[in-house]
């Protein structure tokens, strides 16, 4: 079988792109590729001048902390975690100061409009806010690249609206390139 062959792209600094395609058609598995969680059999990818497959393990766990950030359909927030301690987990894994946590939580939750939730519990929450919980943890420390796979693919129409243009809104402000995929035409636009 065919998996994701003579694939050549290349996605600029400060670029939004969206993948479009149906289900099964190897989006996911492509942007596991370009996240490190899959490791193509040859070929290379290349993420802000460096190869991340020729990076030792703790290397790598370093580069994904630090060049990406990630964003899924299902979340993948903590549930025994506060919203709070949800979004600082990867500052926490890099052993950032706390005074510097806190201004880039008190940042990052005004940005998305979630202040009001940061002591809630994940179960606390809707799916929207959720969402945005998740956004949050993914940009906290200002990635090169967000990584979304199917990130609207839990929410309603309305809350839809309200995700792309947050993502929008981090692709401009934040100066952070941004790669979807989906199978949502709409999402796409």
């Amino acid at each position: 079988y065919k998996v994701l062959k003579g694939i050549d792209f290349h996605l600029e600094d400060k670029e939004f792109v969206a993948v479009m395609g149906p289900s099964g058609s190897g989006k996911t598995t492509f942007l596991n590729c370009i996240s490190t969680i899959d490791r193509p059999s040859n070929g290379s990818i290349i993420i802000n001048s460096k190869d991340p497959f020729k990076l030792n393990d703790d290397e790598l766990a370093r580069f994904r902390r630090t060049e990406l950030g990630f964003v899924f359909q299902d979340f993948n927030l903590v549930h025994t975690l506060t919203v709070e301690e949800n979004i600082l987990l990867p500052l926490t894994l890099d052993s950032v100061s706390e005074k510097e946590m806190k201004q880039s939580l008190k940042e990052v939750a005004r940005f998305l409009g979630i202040e009001d939730l940061l002591k809630k519990r994940t179960f606390e929450i809707s799916g929207g806010q959720k969402q945005r919980v998740a956004i949050a943890r993914a940009v906290i420390h200002k990635p090169k690249l967000l990584l979304a796979d199917e990130p609207t693919g839990n929410l309603d129409s309305e809350t839809v609206n309200g995700v792309m243009t947050l993502f929008e809104s981090i692709n401009k402000t934040l100066n952070t390139a941004i790669l979807m995929v989906t199978h949502d035409a709409y999402v796409a636009s």
